[in-house]
């Protein structure tokens, strides 16, 4: 039985287009697009072609609004692969060099992602959520009941 390539990763992809820029070993900048994310690598999509085996070093930035962004998350990765796409290149690159500050980073966006981790204040709004479910439970309105705000 032939394995699907998706069930061989060591880790799951997590689908995102996020800005990112790209540092080569000789100092070359590259602009970039992420494809998709995982703790063991990244799919980007750039506008050079690399070679198989190269470092580089991938900063990550969130873009909340017209002038908003977010620190950068930098990462270290290894080019696997590079093929080309349209007028672009789609490189597959592995996290091989993750440790400590890196690794949690990339662990703390990746949950941000999934929603295991919710954006502050969102926090409060889902407490303040529930609390008015529960108040609605105890007291249920009623067609005939009128607005009023002294009722407990």
């Amino acid at each position: 039985m032939k394995q699907n390539r998706q069930d061989s990763r060591r880790h799951p992809r997590v689908t995102v287009d996020v800005q990112a820029n790209v540092r080569t070993n000789d100092g070359r900048k590259l602009p970039a697009r992420t494809r998709d994310l995982s703790r063991s690598g990244i799919c980007l999509i750039t506008t050079a072609a690399l070679p198989a085996g190269e470092i580089l070093k991938v900063d990550l930035i969130l873009v909340f609004g017209q002038n908003s962004t977010s620190e950068s998350l930098p990462l270290r990765a290894r080019v696997v692969w590079c093929t080309p796409i349209a007028k672009a290149y789609q490189i597959g690159a592995a996290f091989d060099f993750l440790v400590g500050k890196e690794a949690s980073f990339l662990e703390m966006f990746l949950k941000y992602l999934d929603g295991t981790i919710l954006p502050m204040g969102a926090e409060m709004e889902t407490m303040e959520n529930e609390r008015v479910s529960e108040e609605d439970s105890r007291h249920p309105i009623l067609p005939t009941d009128k607005d009023d705000p002294f009722r407990d």
